[in-house]
C-alpha cells in the first residue's frame, strides 16, 4: 500500500532540537509502516503550497502527523478539513472531533451534556469570573494542547492570583478556561477505534516539595527538568477491579461523545478523594512516539511499536470502508 505521512513542514524558524522533536517521530512511524510492507512517501504540509494535497491523491492512505502548521495547533483542524474532502483514508481523528478538542470549554459542554463528568469550568475572555467560583482552580489556554502555556502557576488559590493569571495568558492566547482543580490521582485511558488501552497513572511522589502535582509544559517537553522527574508514568495503573471498570466506562463515554470512537486518542482524567473520575480532557491523535503514553499502553497490551502503527492504520483502513458501504448503499439504484 502507497503510504504519505503528513507532518509540519512550516519549521525554518525552529530550533533545531523543535524540527528534530517533529522527525524523529516521523521516521519512526515510517520505519513501523516499513516493516508492514508499505511503500512510504514522507510529505511535508505548508501553508503556501497545495502539493501535499495533491501527493495524497495519489496514496492509498494518509498517515497523519500533521499537528498544526508552524507550530499552530489550529491549522491541525484545517489539514483534517482537508483530508476529508479527498476522501483517501486518513488516520487519527475527524475533523468535527479535533475541532471540538481544540476549544476546550466547547469539549466540556459537550462532556457536560452528555453527562460526563467534568469539572466547573468558565470562559474567559466573554463570561465574567464567578465570585463564587471554587478554589483553587486551573488556568489554561482554550485553543491549545501537548501542555502550552501551563506551569507551576497555572494553579491559583486565591481571587486575585487568579485574576492575575487570567489576564497574563490573555496577554498570549485569545482565550483562556478556568477549571475547578481537582486533587487526586491522575489517569490517562487510550484508545484505538472502540479498543480501549490499559489505564496508565501519572504519579506524582518525586515532584519537588511547593510544586503543583499537575503535568505542565516541562514536565512533558523539557527532559531531565524537577517537573520531568516528578511525573513518573505507572502503565498498567493499579486499580482495583470496580473502580477500573468505573475509569473505563467514564473515558469510553467521553471518547465515543467527543471522537465517535474513531481514529484513536487519550481521555485524561483525576480521581477525587471519593473515587469518583473526572475527564480532564479528550486529546484525539496524541504523541505517537515510541517513548509517549499511547506507546507504553500499547506495549503494556503486548503490543509492538509496529503493531501500534498497523492497528491505527486498520482503523482507518475499516473507517474508510464502512462510510464507503454506507455511500453505496444509499447511492440511487440504476432502473434496467
Amino acid at each position: 500500500m502507497r503510504v504519505v505521512i503528513l507532518y509540519d513542514g512550516e519549521t525554518e524558524t525552529w530550533s533545531p532540537q523543535d524540527v528534530m522533536a517533529v522527525m524523529d517521530n516521523v521516521h519512526e512511524v515510517r520505519a513501523a509502516l516499513r516493516a508492514g510492507g508499505h511503500e512510504v512517501e514522507l510529505v511535508p504540509v505548508r501553508l503556501a503550497s497545495l502539493r501535499w494535497q495533491q501527493r495524497v491523491l495519489k496514496a492509498d492512505l494518509a498517515f497523519n502527523l500533521c499537528e498544526g502548521i508552524g507550530g499552530k495547533a489550529r491549522y491541525e483542524d484545517y489539514v483534517v478539513g482537508a483530508l476529508e474532502l479527498t476522501r483517501v483514508p486518513f488516520t487519527g481523528c475527524r475533523h468535527a472531533a479535533i475541532t471540538a478538542c481544540h476549544r476546550k470549554h466547547q469539549a466540556n459542554a459537550l462532556l457536560q451534556l452528555a453527562g460526563v463528568p467534568v469539572p466547573q469550568f468558565t470562559l474567559a475572555p466573554g463570561n465574567q469570573l464567578p465570585a463564587d467560583f471554587p478554589l483553587p482552580a486551573i488556568v489554561k489556554p482554550n485553543g491549545e494542547d501537548a501542555s502550552i502555556g501551563i506551569d507551576g502557576d497555572s494553579v491559583c488559590t486565591s481571587r486575585r492570583a487568579l485574576r492575575k493569571r487570567v489576564a497574563s495568558l490573555l496577554e498570549r492566547f485569545a482565550e483562556v478556561v478556568v477549571q475547578a482543580y481537582v486533587p487526586g490521582r491522575e489517569l490517562n485511558v487510550g484508545f484505538v477505534g472502540s479498543e480501549v488501552l490499559p489505564v496508565s497513572e501519572i504519579r506524582f511522589d518525586r515532584m519537588p516539595e511547593g510544586m503543583w502535582p499537575i503535568v505542565s509544559y516541562a514536565a512533558k517537553w523539557q527532559a531531565g527538568s524537577p517537573e520531568d522527574l516528578g511525573t513518573q508514568p505507572v502503565c498498567p495503573a493499579p486499580l482495583p477491579a470496580e473502580l477500573h471498570r468505573k475509569v473505563v466506562t467514564v473515558a469510553r463515554k467521553a471518547w465515543e461523545c467527543l471522537a465517535g470512537a474513531e481514529g484513536y486518542g487519550r481521555v485524561d482524567l483525576r480521581l477525587d478523594e471519593e473515587g469518583r473520575p473526572w475527564v480532564l480532557e479528550v486529546n484525539p491523535c496524541p504523541d505517537l512516539s515510541r517513548d509517549a503514553g499511547l506507546a507504553r499502553m500499547g506495549r503494556a497490551a503486548g503490543w509492538s511499536y509496529e503493531e501500534l502503527v498497523g492497528r491505527i492504520v486498520d482503523e482507518a483502513r475499516g473507517r474508510a470502508d464502512r462510510a464507503a458501504a454506507v455511500a453505496a448503499a444509499a447511492a440511487p439504484r440504476q432502473v434496467a
